[in-house]
């Protein structure tokens, strides 16, 4: 008698557990790291950096489409359980947060695992450790992004006909960088990284002319 109370009462708590998880329905993948629940509610996957679809200014990165696909194969349409971190919210109001499918499956880890994504690891986060060592297992069986160790990608870019970065070594231990009809000579090699960590960024967020206006502020020159 005791022995089946015991169950009993096990059996309570864990249906308690079970009904107390609460689940959303995934209404739309919207690109591999961001998801739309019924209710509206945008969900951002914590720890995953997947390739860029939607930016207004950011051109389609190399294996975003199927990283977009493979999430829409995996939750939308589906029930989904959220759990959170330390952040709720990121600065645009959507939910930070790992997502799970009701058999268990966590599709932030799988994401990185099967190689459509990227370990986020800028911010803090609890499974910081176990998301870096997927994406280095995926890195290492050269899976998804990783196929080719980067090959597949730099032929990618090339075909896409963007204005590259170019890189001279010049007199003196100094660098020059050229970025189509812009130029700037005479860069210290301690300033090199720097300058074009900068120049990525305002090529990608910048229209032409703010970015003809930043560059000019910031030394360079134009050329015919």
């Amino acid at each position: 008698m005791k022995r089946v109370l015991i169950i009993a009462i096990t059996f309570i708590c864990l249906s308690a557990q079970i009904l107390g998880q609460e689940f959303e329905f995934c209404d739309k993948v919207l690109d591999g790291d961001t998801f739309r629940t019924k209710k509206g509610e945008k969900i951002r996957l914590i720890g995953v950096d997947t390739p860029e679809f939607f930016h207004p200014l950011k051109p389609m990165q190399f294996y975003t489409k199927e990283a977009t696909l493979f999430a829409r194969k995996m939750a939308e349409g589906r029930r989904i359980r959220l759990e959170f971190d330390q952040e709720k919210r990121d600065k645009y109001d959507r939910l930070l947060a790992y997502v799970y499918l009701e058999d268990g499956t966590f599709i932030n880890a799988e994401l990185i695992k099967q190689g459509y994504a990227f370990a986020y690891t800028k911010y803090p986060f609890k499974y910081i450790e176990k998301f870096k060592e997927y994406e280095k297992y995926a890195r290492e069986h050269e899976l998804g992004l990783w196929n080719g160790k980067g090959e597949m990608e730099m032929s990618w870019l090339e075909k896409q006909g963007r204005i590259p970065f170019r890189v001279y070594e010049m007199a003196g231990g100094y660098w020059g960088i050229r970025y189509g009809n812009y130029m700037k000579p005479r860069v210290k090699p301690e300033d090199l990284t720097q300058t074009l960590e900068n120049l990525k960024l305002w090529v990608n967020e910048f229209s032409p002319k703010d970015l003809q206006k930043q560059l000019f502020e910031d030394g360079w020159l134009r050329t015919e």
